[in-house]
């Protein structure tokens, strides 16, 4: 199978985010997950509203961030090949 049929047949998800136990990011989100925790602990329930409402635009804030960066580094790509393809070898 090639990968154009890879991608339509979603064995491919560039949105999937994988990363590794031990690594910087696992770290750094098992940090966020805790204080995020014990903040909650800490709210009372109109606080509580307002956190999730920041959580939920920051997310998406991020979610929109992360498919321009997507968008941007795929048409490089596809630039550099182009520019490859039509450069003649000497």
């Amino acid at each position: 199978m090639n990968i154009i049929e890879e991608l339509w047949y979603g064995n491919i998800s560039p949105c999937e985010k994988n990363f590794k136990k031990g690594s910087t990011y696992s770290e750094l989100l098992g940090y966020i997950v805790r204080h995020e925790e014990d903040l909650q602990k800490r709210l009372n329930d109109e606080e509580k509203e307002i956190f999730e409402k920041f959580t939920e635009c920051t997310n998406e804030m991020y979610g929109i961030a992360e498919r321009e960066a997507f968008v941007r580094g795929f048409t490089l790509g596809v630039r550099i090949i182009i520019e490859v393809m039509n450069t003649e070898i000497e």
